[in-house]
């Protein structure tokens, strides 16, 4: 599958797709709750107020269940409610000889507590999720709010197991003004499971410490968008700002689950929602999704099924340059019909397994005017610039190269953002990120890691070491250079470079080599598939085979007499650009001439790769865990050429028939068992030869002021840092 580009990780905002763990773990409270644990700092607050104190020998045991009427006990001192001792039990199973009757009868006094209709309170029970929820809606006096809701509205992929009665306080308890429950594995709320001691303190602190409303986050980003409008962008930043203002059917998590969003459920073959079906020999497939209600454009016209067929066909004409690496735009559709006002029927002309991911949708009433007049009007109009969109937020003010700002969508049905404006700054300098950190005037940056010891002191910072294969950054062989065209070159720098000894040396710790494409932690990764390791006798042994002679300069020289020298391109980065003068000094050993050159950002990934104005070049890519290696861009058809426009994103010309073919059948079953068997010859290809040459696993540092609440990130993948950005709040 394509995806959006990823300038070189260290100028990236918050490496924002990389799973972060802290530099330092607590080293007090309980031994069993770190500090990165999820519920760490609710579980400090409340043990430290008294009100949920440990287990004993110095644990919490955060994943035991609590009982009802533990709860009733936790309630009553969180909210100070001293025991009441009533001469006649409310309950028939709760008598005024239990450790908890005054608690519970508190609690019912109250009327945060209620028992079951034959009497009973069940004390011993284990509280379940759904009944947590209900019962803080009580004490948070919302009750008369959660009737308001007839349909779960939670994000989860089991919003129809929620009882009848839990519905509406389950939806408050995932609402982003009261984030009272955390997800469970998969996504799911599991609403009839126990709730655990960490889910209940969780729960009760952020009762009692209700999030904030207000204020501006401002941010920092090394790379900038080169359009606003997703489709025809190229650019990674263009991703991370189009979520903050479009909301798409389906979520994607910070650990890549996939969510209903605009839809009510994600479909599948086991929902029947997914049905596929043979035209004339061929598979094809149909996907059909359910709307929720109420979504509605930043200009307050309601979002209609009209817009999602209009988008499709906006995105299979030929005249609209879509160059957007993702599935939700790719020409995979055949029509779109709506039997109602709130369901889609997508007819596939593949079976595609990408449809997971959902599909985009834009505002026909602002495009198809301007589409119906010339589609290639589209490529230019203002929407690129100034959008409309249905997402939790909207544009404010674009002032290119200097910073983006957006601000609260007043027509967002789904939880208004709790902070009024998020405000992206374009500085490309590290040490001026730094500067900006440490002043306060931004709240969350990349850093290098020289700079970790400025700040992982100060007691106004969190900073983060990440480790991730949430993509590949390598070095690019452009193919159709005759010099790099035979594969014993191309391994032979990987063997020539000692990427190793840069790690060591850049990072002060050993960070290993990248496999690329498909990741070692992914389902469908080939262990037994070629490594690469620094071997400089074997890179030269390689070269001599390839017919290179050293040179009386010093420089290698081909069969047909040829100097080796060839032009690096990497962006205008300080990283990239260091990176780039590693690299030049390591192929000189080998008697390589490398040239280098940098290039902004969007020049280099919009016009300079694609159009092979350099021979190799230092970039990235985002995986997608789902769909794991890019796949599609190391097909042959996908070539950038004049006729296509340069949009394809098989930058390094590679083509290989057989590569390409299991390629086309990954892609092409739903059956992940036989799609990894074709993954793994794919990769048996691309390793053996190397159009690519992976560079070293992703490092991030990253640097959040603590003031900066429920930014999550990504763990890595196609998703980006802002895609739960509605929740960030700020405690200052």
């Amino acid at each position: 599958m394509k995806k959006l580009v990823l300038l070189f990780l260290v100028v990236l905002l918050l490496a924002s797709s990389f799973f972060v763990l802290p530099i330092q773990a607590a080293t007090q409270g309980f031994s069993d709750v770190k500090e990165d644990y999820w519920a760490y700092e609710a579980i400090n607050y409340l043990s430290g107020k008294g009100i949920l104190t440990g287990v004993g020998g110095g644990l919490f045991k955060p994943d035991d269940p609590v009982t009802r009427e533990q709860l009733a006990k936790i309630i009553c001192i969180a909210k100070g409610i001293s025991e009441y001792k009533p001469a006649k039990p409310t309950f028939k199973d709760v008598s005024p000889s239990s450790w908890s009757y005054g608690y519970v009868e508190a609690a019912v006094k109250s009327g945060y507590v209620k028992g079951f209709s034959d009497g009973t309170f069940r004390p011993k029970d284990n509280i379940k999720r759904a009944d947590l929820a209900v019962l803080l809606v009580r004490v948070m006096g919302k009750e008369v709010e959660a009737q308001k809701y007839t349909e779960p509205l939670t994000f989860s992929n089991d919003e129809a197991s929620i009882p009848k009665y839990a519905v509406g306080a389950m939806s408050l308890a995932y609402n982003n003004h009261y984030q009272l429950l955390n997800y469970r594995e998969g996504r799911n709320v599991k609403p009839n499971e126990s709730a655990t001691r960490a889910e209940v303190a969780y729960a009760v602190f952020r009762v009692l410490k209700p999030v904030k409303v207000g204020g501006t986050v401002n941010l920092a980003s090394g790379s900038e968008a080169d359009s606003l409008f997703l489709p025809l962008a190229t650019i990674g930043a263009s991703g991370d700002y189009w979520l903050l203002q479009f909301t798409n059917l389906i979520g994607l998590d910070e650990n890549e689950n996939v969510y209903p969003l605009a839809a009510k459920e994600v479909p599948t073959v086991q929902n029947g929602l997914v049905q596929l079906y043979e035209v004339n020999g061929e598979k094809r497939m149909k996907v059909t999704y359910h709307l929720r209600g109420g979504l509605k454009w930043s200009d307050g016209t309601p979002v209609t099924v009209n817009d999602y067929i209009f988008t499709e066909k906006l995105l299979a004409d030929p005249k609209v340059k879509v160059v957007s690496a993702s599935s939700m735009w790719a020409n995979f559709i055949d029509h779109v019909e709506a039997p109602n006002s709130s369901t889609l029927v997508y007819y596939y002309k593949v079976v595609d397994p990408q449809y997971i991911l959902g599909r985009g949708v834009l505002p026909a009433h602002i495009l198809k005017p301007i589409y119906d007049k010339d589609p290639s009007l589209i490529n230019t109009c203002d929407f690129n610039t100034k959008p409309v969109g249905n997402g939790p937020f909207m544009l404010e003010s674009w002032v290119k190269n200097s910073y983006i700002s957006f601000v609260r969508n007043p027509y967002y049905p789904w939880g208004q953002p709790l902070v009024d404006r998020i405000v992206i700054k374009y500085i490309p300098d590290s040490n001026t990120r730094l500067a900006n950190l440490m002043a306060g005037t931004i709240l969350a940056s990349s850093i290098d890691p020289q700079q970790v010891s400025v700040l992982k002191n100060s007691n106004k910072f969190n900073v983060y070491v990440s480790f991730s294969e949430g993509g590949l950054t390598y070095i690019g062989c452009n193919t159709a250079n005759p010099l790099l065209s035979d594969k014993r070159v191309r391994q032979a720098i990987a063997y020539g470079i000692n990427m190793e000894g840069y790690g060591k040396q850049y990072y002060g710790f050993d960070v290993p080599r990248a496999t690329g494409p498909i990741m070692k932690s992914s389902w469908a990764y080939n262990p037994n598939a070629k490594k690469y390791y620094y071997d400089i006798n074997k890179a030269k042994a390689l070269l001599a085979e390839a017919g290179f002679k050293m040179g009386p300069n010093g420089v290698l020289v081909s069969s047909d007499g040829k100097e080796f020298v060839v032009t690096l391109g990497t962006t205008t980065a300080t990283s990239a650009k260091q990176i780039g003068v590693f690299i030049q000094s390591e192929l000189q050993k080998l008697g390589i001439k490398v040239n280098l050159a940098s290039y902004p950002i969007s020049t280099y990934y919009g016009r300079v790769i694609p159009q092979g104005q350099v021979d190799l070049y230092f970039a990235g890519w985002i995986e997608d865990p789902l769909f794991p290696g890019k796949l599609d861009s190391y097909k042959c058809d996908q070539i950038p050429t004049p006729e296509n426009n340069y949009s394809g994103l098989n930058w390094s010309r590679w083509c290989n028939k057989d590569a390409t073919n299991y390629a086309n059948l990954a892609y092409s079953t739903l059956d992940r068992e036989l799609a990894k068997k074709y993954y793994w010859k794919f990769q048996e290809i691309y390793t053996e030869e190397l159009p690519e040459i992976p560079w070293l696993e992703r490092v991030g540092i990253s640097a959040i002021r603590k003031e900066f609440k429920n930014y999550i990130g990504s763990k890595g993948g196609i998703n980006r840092f802002t895609w739960n950005a509605s929740f960030w709040y700020l405690d200052n």
